[in-house]
Order: C-alpha cells, then sequence, then structure tokens
C-alpha cells in the first residue's frame, strides 16, 4: 500500500499534466490578482496572492479559496526535480537537460532563499554624524543594528541651470568598522557595497541629512548562477545538433 502510494505520488509529481496545470493556474493567478490591485494595492496583492500558501480570494461579493504562489513555487520545483529524473536520458543532450531543470530549480530555490533571507530598509544619515540602524520595511519599522555604523562625510545636491528642480545628489560616506575606516561615494544609480549590504542615494532631508536605502540579499547571485548554468544546458543540448550530433545520437 505504501510503495503504491508512493509510486503514484512520483508519477503525479513528475507528470506534464502537471507541469501544464501550474502553467496555466500561475496566469490565472496573475489576472485575479491584477484585478484586486485595485481594492488592495500592490504590496497587499504581493503578500496574499504570491507570498501565502493558500489565500480566500474575493471577486465582488464572492470568495473562494486559491492555492497561493509559494505552493504553486513549491510543486513547480518537485515537478522540476522528478521530472528530470523520470525522463533524463544518457548522452549529451541529457546532460544538458538535466542542467537546465537544475537552472530552473535554482531559480525557484534563489527566490524562495530571497524571500526568506534579503533585508532592506533605510538609514537617515545627519551631517558628519555616524549610524547603525537600518529602519526595515516590515510592517513594524522594525530597527535593525548593523556590525558597523556609517557617517556623512559631506553630501551633495546638483540643480539644473536655472531651476531649483534636482539633476542629481549624492552622499560621500564612510563605512566604520572596527576601528578601521573605508570612504564610499554613493550617487544616483551608483550604490556602494560594504560588509554584504548595498547602500543606495534614496532621498534628502532640508537639515543637510541623507537618506540611503540599505539592502542585505545573501542570495543575490544564485538568480545569475541559474540564468547561466540554464545558457549552458541549452548549448549543450542544441550545438551538437548543430553539427549532426543529434542524428547520430538517435542512431
Amino acid at each position: 500500500m505504501k510503495t503504491r502510494f508512493l509510486n503514484g505520488a512520483y508519477l503525479f509529481l513528475s507528470s506534464r499534466g502537471l507541469t501544464l496545470a501550474l502553467l496555466v493556474y500561475s496566469v490565472l493567478l496573475v489576472f485575479v490578482a491584477t484585478l484586486a490591485q485595485r481594492e488592495i494595492g500592490i504590496a497587499a496583492v504581493q503578500g496574499l496572492y504570491f507570498e501565502s500558501f493558500f489565500l480566500l480570494a474575493k471577486f465582488g461579493a464572492v470568495k473562494f479559496p486559491l492555492i497561493g504562489g509559494a505552493t504553486v513555487g513549491a510543486l513547480a520545483l518537485l515537478n522540476i526535480i522528478f521530472s528530470g529524473l523520470r525522463y533524463s536520458r544518457f548522452g549529451v543532450a541529457g546532460l544538458g537537460t538535466s542542467i537546465a531543470h537544475m537552472a530552473v530549480a535554482l531559480l525557484i530555490v534563489s527566490g524562495a532563499l530571497q524571500y526568506f533571507l534579503r533585508m532592506d530598509g533605510n538609514m537617515t544619515l545627519l551631517p558628519d554624524a555616524e549610524s547603525d540602524i537600518v529602519v526595515l520595511s516590515d510592517a513594524k519599522h522594525t530597527r535593525h543594528k548593523l556590525p558597523f555604523s556609517v557617517r556623512l562625510k559631506k553630501f551633495t545636491e546638483e540643480k539644473w541651470a536655472g531651476s531649483s528642480i534636482a539633476k542629481g545628489y549624492s552622499s560621500e560616506i564612510v563605512f566604520v568598522k572596527s576601528g578601521a575606516e573605508t570612504e564610499a561615494t554613493v550617487s544616483m544609480n551608483n550604490p556602494a557595497s560594504f560588509a554584504g549590504w548595498t547602500f543606495y542615494q534614496m532621498s534628502y532631508g532640508r537639515d543637510g541629512s541623507s537618506v540611503l536605502g540599505a539592502v542585505k540579499n545573501p542570495a543575490r547571485l544564485l538568480p545569475w548562477l541559474a540564468v547561466g548554468m540554464a545558457f549552458f544546458g541549452m548549448i549543450v543540448v542544441f550545438l551538437p545538433r548543430a553539427f549532426g550530433g543529434g542524428e547520430n545520437e538517435k542512431r
């Protein structure tokens, strides 16, 4: 009985029908979430529809249960892993397909890791003052203490000639950790990184203060790795066919 159940679960999770169903359902979920965006906003839609396992959606006066994006992602990951095992082939083409499957699985895992591990918020720096506090962008605006401090050395605002409209602004800052100082400049479209954190020029105050966006994302390189793996896997699959290797493999 147990073996039959496990075999049935394996066939279901590795089926191409599940792949198609997940694709169709994902389109439906995005459509319903887009409609709900008008009523509850983008941030609420993201949390309710795409970061949950199950949810109770509302369409007018009608409420109905749905599977959330987290469940879709988990099923997609299992489908990729088990279908890769079930339909794997030997030879160069099989190797390339396996690499491509692992790349997609890594992309899903990286999304989950970024959701759980990523921290982002903002830091307000007063002129010639240090701060080691980042106010996180969560519902409680949690104050997170950094293992180093940041000092604002100079803030510069550049305006368009003959107007009061800001053309650009930048902050000369100093990272201080264990007595050692590292200078950096943060400007629009030019962030600075230190000790796993990346700082962006976000805004500024009339008192000469600078507001920096702060992001820590330990899994930030995984999507790039996944894309590289997928590209390499496709090359392994199609390059031999371009030179006639695919015909020889069939024989």
